[in-house]
């Protein structure tokens, strides 16, 4: 196609965008303490969401006091005299909502989200704390969340594969002095040397409403939203403003080089060049010239790299955007036995070659088309809407700038590109902000919270069932007016389709499924989906294969062509065959120093055997993979994708007759050509003949991953599911469970500690993890234990109860949000053999979970610590003596591969 169409076809795209997409309606006011209100009403859906930024990041800390910003995104949780101890998530919790925090090097943001009748709760709740917390902070509070944060900083980064580089990146690249100099999550000792008085000063300094923006997005009325506003937030006082740090230029005239030893698999490369700030001019282009170089397996990076030379496993360019400065940054993964000499060469060949020619016509039409469905898909989610408007504020002063924002993009050319390259990518790279007197309104006031507005009816949209020419079940879900849309094609059979001798087959042919099809090479096929503005994703696991596709509603017909491509005319080419089994075999091999991972599939061998799907690697291992040969693979199509096993999912922009008769035509030849898959296991409800606490060694890791799992019955009906998942989020589901504010919040052994119920198939399996520092190991252990005996003794409150009942509808409900997650919930459904009304249903049977059938589930012996298996990932020198000390009996010793 010559360059002039796509462009034409891509200014056509931009014509036909929703106006919502590009303005927003919003209302903004600053309160005379100089709080900056954006409000922004959605009435789509009985939600809303707050998104208070404060204009305090990294860059604004104190030599000697890094990690502070970061450290009060923690403390910003921890009470005050008003709501004390945990009761800010309690009561958040118990009306059904949640929250979170991050923090950057220019900001921190708080946001929470809910029923929309919570508004007023979770207003007054983040105004007391802008208004208290800092009279309220305590010694014993800063030395918890400082034990939390050292756990995040050793469980993100030091524990982590690769994650020792991202912490030497910061004072590499910034000079001494430079704000951006040190990283966010900052060090180990500034963290212990901070004072209670210094938590103080900091929140004093920079926790004040003139620091702030707050946006409250969702479905609320306005002049409501006002009037408590005005009673919460206009009871915070004045304070001083702080002033921002001063920018410093960020200019390398050399290359720096810089050498982290660390316990990972393969060498990663990582070069980053100074480039322009977020927003600023040239930040656009840089971000469509990341794009170009690296997005999919049409990036001029991922070409040469992975799928010509082979050199590398995986390519990652982004434009990491920041207010004093962005970094460009180039990640390779060295593929097994490649040189990072000759990975280098072949970068800056391919960034030279782009400084000099720029990119084509083509190149940009594609970058600009998925730039524009990113920025659909980040105006769907109600919360990345809000932090969207906090954005522009910020940075714009203007939050409805989201036409702005995208006429960068629609601006942008291939000439800038290249001009904007050749002034980036040079040498110098990295081989690493008068107020009023004391106003506050008449007769607001922040000790007594506000009360709840009324509940809206909650509800989960169900989808209508259709069925294609050649049998396949079509369930859909209409949307209009979002833009997009998403679908999935969910195949019966998976890994169990193949004889255990190939385990990993199933996985390697979900790789082949977008390795090139309907004639196009890999490279082609990805190109035409990235100009089509879509996503093509497959995988598999041990019970089904799954396609899914998603994009813009605009450009359907060309997403659909491409899906339907892949789910029945895969090419199944030799040479890509070798390449992603090569690619898989890496995968494999890195396994290993991922501690989670190795905790998860000793546990599941222990659970299930090495003979059972349910027991292995859904990827496989290097033995089995390795023996698959492209026949194999071709005589297991059949098999492994049939239209008698199949159902189709779709939510969206679309007509539903009308998405039948286009698959209709394109699946019209996709005939049933083999068996059914074989019969799936029966369900598995209890654990025998196999060690109860098994130890993976890991000399000298900093933390231990703790695994603990039982296999357990279906549930009988959506009543038993709704009371199972209602106490599991009691005992790890959320964060007010009992074991993350066990492990977490009172001791401080771990970043966090979480329970599920896994449904997989037929087959239900319950976990419970957590990754603690290695010196308190056996002290962890022995609290899951305390935790789960208090379970299994049955010990649930009311009050529990009725808040997980909350969480638990609201996270239904919010599955709702998007297309994506929507099509990824029914899919869950269509995969496990549940009906796909069932969410809704599963919301029907909330109200029917009591206290006694709570607590009847609690003693039925599910929780029982003697029916757990128990795998710990760690140094076993340490560990061995922690365990004996606690009272629990000598581990088994497993194998990283499973094997005990």
């Amino acid at each position: 196609m010559r360059p002039i169409h796509l462009l034409v076809a891509a200014a056509l795209v931009l014509a036909a965008l929703p106006s919502a997409a590009q303005d927003v309606a919003v209302e903004t006011y600053t309160l005379p303490n100089g709080l900056t209100v954006i409000l922004h009403e959605d009435h789509s859906l009985p939600e809303v969401t707050i998104n208070t930024w404060f204009h305090v990041g990294s860059k604004d800390e104190s030599p000697g006091r890094t990690g502070f910003a970061h450290l009060f995104e923690h403390l910003m949780f921890m009470g005050t005299h008003r709501v004390p101890g945990n009761q800010f998530d309690v009561l958040m919790e118990s009306g059904g909502g949640a929250n979170n925090a991050s923090t950057s090097q220019d900001r921190t943001n708080y946001y929470s989200w809910g029923p929309s009748g919570l508004l007023p709760t979770l207003l007054w709740l983040d105004a007391d704390r802008m208004d208290a917390l800092g009279d309220a902070m305590t010694q014993e509070k800063l030395d918890l969340q400082r034990s939390v944060v050292r756990n995040e900083r050793r469980q993100s980064y030091e524990n982590a594969p690769y994650g020792k580089a991202w912490l030497a990146i910061p004072e590499a690249l910034y000079p001494a002095g430079h704000p951006y100099h040190h990283p966010v999550i900052g060090s180990h000792e500034d963290l212990e040397a901070a004072t209670l008085q210094d938590v103080k000063s900091f929140f004093a300094t920079y926790y004040v409403p003139g620091n702030a923006s707050l946006v409250v997005a969702g479905d609320f009325d306005a002049k409501e939203a006002r009037r408590v506003i005005g009673e919460t937030f206009g009871a915070v006082p004045v304070r001083p403003v702080p002033s921002p740090p001063k920018p410093l230029p960020v200019t390398l005239d050399r290359e720096v080089r810089r050498l982290v030893v660390d316990k990972v698999e393969f060498p990663l490369l990582v070069l980053i060049w100074p480039s322009p700030p977020y927003f600023a001019e040239g930040d656009a282009e840089m971000d469509l010239a990341a794009a170009i170089l690296s997005t999919g397996t049409s990036g001029r990076l991922y070409d040469r790299l992975v799928l010509k030379d082979r050199l590398a496993q995986e390519v990652n360019v982004s434009q990491g955007s920041k207010e004093l400065s962005s970094e460009f940054t180039v990640e390779v993964l060295a593929a097994r036995g490649a040189d990072l000499e000759s990975i280098k060469r072949t970068v800056l060949e391919e960034v030279d070659r782009l400084r000099r020619e720029g990119p084509t016509a083509e190149e940009v039409a594609r970058a600009k088309t998925a730039a524009e469905s990113s920025f659909y898909h980040r105006m769907e989610d109600l919360q990345s809407r809000a932090d969207m408007l906090n954005t522009y504020q910020y940075y714009y002063g203007a939050p409805n700038s989201f036409r702005r924002d995208l006429d960068r993009y629609r601006s942008a050319d291939a000439a800038g590109v290249r001009a904007w390259a050749a002034r980036t990518l040079g040498e110098g790279r990295l081989d690493l902000r008068v107020l009023p007197e004391d106003p506050a309104l008449s007769g607001a006031s922040l000790d007594k919270r506000p009360a709840d507005f009324p509940a809206a009816k909650a509800g989960v949209p169900s989808p209508v069932r259709l069925t294609l020419a050649n049998g396949v079940p079509l369930y859909v879900v209409a949307r209009p007016g979002s833009g997009l849309f998403a679908g999935a094609l969910v195949a019966d059979g998976g890994e169990r389709a193949v004889p255990a001798e190939k385990n990993g087959m199933a996985a390697l042919f979900a790789r082949m499924l977008t390795a090139g099809a309907g004639g196009r090479s890999s490279s082609a096929f990805a190109d035409a989906v990235t100009a089509a503005g879509a996503s093509i994703d497959a995988s598999a696991s041990w019970h089904d294969v799954r396609l899914t596709v998603d994009g813009l509603s605009s450009r359907m017909e060309e997403a659909l062509d491409l899906f339907c491509d892949a789910a029945v005319r895969p090419n199944l080419a030799a040479a890509d065959f070798e390449r992603e089994r090569s690619l898989q075999l890496d995968d494999i091999r890195a396994r290993a120093q991922r501690p989670s991972s190795v905790a998860f599939l000793v546990a599941r061998s222990a659970l299930y055997g090495k003979d059972d799907p349910r027991g292995r690697h859904a990827a496989g291992d290097e033995a089995t993979v390795g023996t698959v040969t492209l026949e194999d693979l071709k005589e297991a199509v059949p098999s492994l994708l049939s239209p008698s096993a199949s159902t189709l999912v779709f939510v969206g922009d679309l007509k539903p007759e009308a998405l039948k008769a286009a698959l209709d035509k394109r699946l019209s030849g996709w005939k049933v050509t083999g068996g059914a898959p074989p019969h799936a296991p029966a369900p598995k409800a209890s654990v025998s003949g196999v060690p109860r606490l098994l130890l993976v060694d890991r000399p000298g890791a900093p933390q231990t991953f703790i695994c603990i799992a039982r296999p357990v019955a279906p549930p009988a009906d959506e009543t038993s599911r709704a009371a199972r998942e209602c106490v599991n989020t009691i005992l790890g589901g959320s964060f007010t469970s009992r074991l993350m504010q066990n492990i977490r919040e009172k001791h401080g052994y771990s970043y966090g500690a979480r329970s599920a119920f896994e449904e997989s198939g037929p087959q239900v399996t319950l976990f419970a993890t957590s990754s603690v520092q290695t010196a308190v190991t056996g002290k962890a252990l022995a609290e899951f234990k305390r935790e789960f005996d208090a379970l299994a003794g049955g010990d649930v409150s009311a009050a529990e109860l009725e808040k997980a009942r909350r969480t638990v509808a609201y996270d239904l409900v919010s599955t709702a949000e998007t297309s994506r997650s929507l099509v990824r919930n029914l899919s869950v459904l269509v995969a496990n053999g549940r009906p796909a009304d069932a969410m809704d249903a599963a919301l029907g049977a909330l109200g029917g979970v009591s206290v006694e059938g709570a607590n009847a589930l609690a003693r039925s012996g599910v929780f029982g610590w003697d029916s757990l298996v128990v795998v710990l990932v760690g140094d076993r020198t340490a560990v061995l003596p922690q365990l004996k000390a606690e009272g629990f009996g000598e581990p088994a010793a497993a194998t990283a591969d499973g094997a005990f």
